[in-house]
Order: structure tokens, then C-alpha cells, then sequence
């Protein structure tokens, strides 16, 4: 019998790893002369579209079968089949070839170029045809990108909604920051957003303080606060394990953000 149990756990496991390292489909998104590599992970009758933005320098390196090299742990990027299975189609893009480098050093100040924001506006012009609304959900870094992308998009290039979790939202010292790469214009920011933040997060870019920062320079209005309280996690206050990466509480992030996206009003 023990013989049995040994073996259907030994089964288990290997069913588990082969799932984690299942192909996933990919697609190839045009923009300006470039071809944007993406998972695209799309239900029979999605509810929506949500494009998930890696924090962190980006570059994820994702290969033609849907390996991503660099950023499996990111908090949106671990849990982008829980919004699957929340009936949204799914979007992780890369960043566009001619911003890579080797060795995963992307080019210096990409992530607040126009050129970069016009490649998320025809990331959701792409999820357009698949399904709308279309929300830009980005984390940590990817809140500079959601700056950028609303300071020079428009029409069916700019998302419907906008959201944002442990974001770095406000400069502190001479990192970069959405206000920055949105250039002060707050009346480009107006958008309904939802800013998702954790009461631990010790990361001196992300305090819980610079999320009412932000409210105070943007207004209130058409912008949700979820404040969320989790364990203190491990590792570095700025990397995906510890709170500013939602450490064990991801099932609340993926809960409130599918509740928020769909609660919104066409």
C-alpha cells in the first residue's frame, strides 16, 4: 500500500512539473518595424483583456514556445493563469526587440521613451480584436511604461482602464517614476485606475505613503485604493518574494483585480 502512495505522489509531482513547464502559445505584435513577442493565453469567451507588465528592467526574453527566461517570479507573471481562469484573455508582452541588450541589460530609459509607450498602445490595439474592455495591469516598474503609454496614446491605442500594484508612482531620489514618465501632465492621467498597494511594503520606492502622494497630485476622481496586508515575505523589500510583491497573499491581488475590472462600466 505505502508502495502505491509513494507512487501516485511520485505521478502527482511529475504531472505538476510537466504543467509548469507546458508550452505556452505565443504571438508576434507589430509595432513601428518591430515584432513584439507575447504569451497570449485566450478562454473560449473571454470577459476582457488584461496585458500584464512585468516589473523589474523587463526584459523577459520570452521564447517562441512561450519560456520566459527572465521574470517567472514576478507577482503578475507567476499568477497570469489565475486570470485566465478568471475568464480574461491574457497578455504578457515582452519588450521590443531593439530595446534589448545581451546579458538582459535593456537600453538605459526605455521604459519612459514615447517609442516604448507607442508599443503598449499597439499591444492594446492587438487585444482590441480579441476582446474589450482592455486593462493595462502593470507592477512595481511597469507603472513608469503605464505613463508613458497614456502621455502618447489615443483612440483605440489607449486602454480603457488602467491598473496598478505596488507601482512606482512618485520620483524618489533618481529612480524613475509614472509621474515623470507621464511629464507632470496629471490631465493625462485621467483614466479610471485602480492602484493596488500592500501595508508592509518596505520597498523606499513603493511606500505605502507615495500612493496618497499620488492621489493628492493626480485627484480622486475615476481612482480606486486597495490597500492590502499580507506577511513581511523574504529577500530583498524591492524583489517579488517579499511584501512589495504581495508574498503569499497572491490569490487577494487576482481577486480584487478581476473584482475591480469587472465592476467597471462600458
Amino acid at each position: 500500500m505505502r508502495a502505491v502512495v509513494v507512487l501516485l505522489v511520485f505521478l502527482a509531482a511529475t504531472f505538476s512539473a510537466a504543467v509548469a513547464s507546458a508550452a505556452e502559445p505565443t504571438v508576434e505584435i507589430p509595432s513601428r518595424n518591430q515584432k513584439i513577442r507575447a504569451i497570449l493565453l485566450k478562454p473560449e469567451q473571454p470577459v476582457a483583456s488584461v496585458i500584464l507588465l512585468v516589473g523589474g528592467h523587463g526584459q523577459m526574453d520570452i521564447a517562441a514556445d512561450g519560456a520566459i527566461k527572465w521574470g517567472r517570479g514576478n507577482q503578475l507573471i507567476r499568477t497570469r493563469a489565475d486570470y485566465f481562469k478568471q475568464g480574461f484573455a491574457v497578455l504578457v508582452p515582452d519588450i521590443a526587440p531593439d530595446w534589448k541588450c545581451p546579458e538582459r541589460k535593456p537600453v538605459s530609459g526605455y521604459r519612459w521613451h514615447a517609442r516604448h509607450g507607442g508599443d503598449l498602445g499597439a499591444l492594446v490595439a492587438y487585444m482590441r480584436t480579441i476582446a474589450e474592455p482592455v486593462v493595462v495591469v502593470g507592477t512595481s516598474r511597469a507603472a513608469v511604461s503605464a505613463g508613458v503609454m497614456l502621455l502618447v496614446t489615443e483612440g483605440k491605442n489607449r486602454p480603457d482602464y488602467v491598473v496598478l500594484t505596488a507601482p512606482m508612482l512618485m520620483p524618489a531620489g533618481n529612480q524613475p517614476s509614472f509621474q515623470k514618465a507621464i511629464q507632470g501632465n496629471a490631465r493625462r492621467a485621467q483614466i479610471p485606475m485602480l492602484l493596488v498597494g500592500n501595508k508592509k511594503d518596505q520597498c523606499k520606492f513603493t511606500l505605502p505613503a507615495s500612493i496618497e502622494a499620488f492621489r493628492r497630485w493626480r485627484g480622486g476622481d475615476k481612482l480606486d485604493i486597495l490597500m492590502l496586508d499580507g506577511p513581511q515575505g523574504t529577500g530583498h523589500p524591492c524583489e517579488a518574494r517579499a511584501a512589495h510583491g504581495f508574498a503569499e497573499i497572491d490569490d487577494q491581488v487576482v481577486n480584487a483585480v478581476s473584482d475591480w475590472i469587472k465592476r467597471q462600466k462600458p
